[in-house]
């Protein structure tokens, strides 16, 4: 299932989006593929890509001072992850939600 969402999204997003989704989503052990626990360094492109993608997969994790506080560049970047996580529909990218929509609280 994972690997099926990464290659839709792999299909539309750019260079520099891509990048900064790689630093937002662990790349070994048993949540590869899954968004990170904890947001990457603030003044960072990750960051701006794990807040979008949050945005999306558990909203009650991210950020409003972060939303607030990016730059241009990371601006850029949160509203390319975001449309395309909207617009491709992913949900499932974050593991705390998973966990709660398996014993079917959320």
């Amino acid at each position: 299932m994972v690997n099926l969402i990464w290659m839709e999204i792999d299909m539309v997003i750019s260079d520099k989006a891509a990048l900064a989704l790689k630093a937002a989503v662990a790349t070994k052990g048993a949540h590869k593929g899954l968004l990170l626990s904890k947001a990457p360094k603030s003044d960072t492109l990750g960051y701006a890509a794990w807040q979008a993608a949050t945005l999306c997969c558990n909203p009650y994790k991210a950020s409003i001072a972060g939303l607030i506080f990016m730059s241009d560049e990371q601006r850029a970047v949160y509203d390319e992850i975001l449309a395309i996580f909207e617009g491709l529909g992913i949900k499932s990218l974050d593991r705390d939600r998973n966990g709660l929509e398996k014993i079917g609280v959320w």
